[in-house]
């Protein structure tokens, strides 16, 4: 990381980026941010966080590019520096990249790749990104249409339909060397990872997310059959624990989470941040899809279970409740202890032969 204390005091090729939301979003913004490195090798980026969490997010998931200068508020420095930058980028949780300054003058002589890219971003999202006020989900609700029909994830809305290159077919983040020693002293053997997607603090648990006793089953289920591998519970501090799994280990550095992530034999859990964070340090994720759309949200590398009883309806409803108004979504009670057992079972045994 260098010293400049902002990247455009470089002199090299300066970028302001920031992403939105949760910790999912984050993971899959980095796609943006080394996409941005592809076309400008030599750039130097800011990267501008919003809430406190997004600082401790660009530190585990960023942390490692060369191309990283500096971690800034938000709110303390953007605004009066945003037009000093080369381009200034944000990557919205809806899956859309936009751009809030571009110096094209600067760019179509130091980065004409870069210069061209934010071109082409900026005529997709002319066509493409609207929002209807007071609902905002207009545009993962097309994006979602149109992956159906052209059989691509969320990653194609994010490039912008190609205006930024990016690849989701390899592993994009890494372990951090410094938690080395801190995994190992965790002494797990074989194991399996596991997240309920489920906070304390909700008055409702979340509509994508696998109820608890759905959850406390398939623990029961791996111990029965496979008792030499732990199931491990992994997830924040506020997350509610899953009863009779082997370790508990909540809340604890996301670097440490990573490490115990990468090393998993599988991570099993409902489409959410977790799923996308595994995926990206290259573990195999088993993802349950009831209101979250698996043809937009998930990777081909997985193994995914997706219910049968109605539309994925996660961008129809403002505050991603079940449409039907049932307190358990009838798509997540769909998906049974026993099908998700079933699915793991012939996975490890199929992974323990070859």
């Amino acid at each position: 990381m260098s010293e400049q204390h902002f990247a455009f005091e470089s002199g090299k090729i300066s970028i302001a980026f920031r992403f939105m939301h949760g910790l999912g979003d984050s993971v899959v913004a980095r796609k943006v941010f080394d996409a941005i490195i592809k076309l400008a090798p030599d750039c130097l980026i800011d990267i501008f966080y919003m809430r406190k969490a997004h600082e401790s997010f660009a530190k585990a998931f960023y942390g490692d590019s060369k191309n990283l200068n500096r971690i800034l508020n938000f709110h303390e420095y953007y605004t009066n520096h945003v037009k000093e930058y080369d381009a200034a980028l944000w990557v919205f949780g809806t899956h859309a990249t936009i751009w809030d300054n571009v110096n094209f003058e600067r760019l179509n002589i130091v980065a004409p790749k870069l210069s061209r890219a934010m071109e082409q971003v900026e005529a997709y999202n002319k066509e493409n990104v609207f929002d209807f006020k007071p609902w905002s989900y207009s545009v993962p609700m097309r994006n979602v249409m149109i992956s159906r029909s052209l059989n691509v994830n969320f990653f194609q809305f994010l490039s912008c339909n190609g205006a930024l290159p990016i690849d989701d077919a390899a592993p994009w983040l890494k372990v951090s060397p410094e938690f080395e020693r801190a995994f190992k002293n965790l002494k797990l053997g074989n194991y399996i990872t596991i997240y309920s997607n489920i906070s304390r603090n909700e008055i409702f648990p979340k509509a994508k997310a696998w109820t608890i006793d759905y959850l406390a089953e398939y623990v029961a289920l791996m111990k029965k059959f496979f008792p030499q591998i732990e199931v491990v519970q992994v997830g924040g501090g506020d997350e509610v624990p899953i009863a009779n799994v082997d370790r508990k280990i909540l809340g604890g550095d996301l670097e440490l989470t990573k490490h115990i992530l990468a090393n998993s034999l599988l991570h099993v859990g409902c489409e959410g941040g977790l799923i996308h964070l595994a995926t990206a340090l290259g573990t195999t994720c088993l993802t349950f899809f009831g209101m979250s759309d698996w043809h937009y949200f998930s990777y081909p590398q997985n193994i995914n279970v997706a219910s049968e009883v109605c539309s994925p309806c996660m961008y129809a409803s403002k505050d991603f409740g079940c449409m039907r108004g049932e307190k358990i979504p009838p798509c997540m009670l769909d998906i049974t202890p026993q099908e998700v057992f079933d699915v793991t079972r012939e996975y490890l045994n199929t992974s323990a032969e070859s």
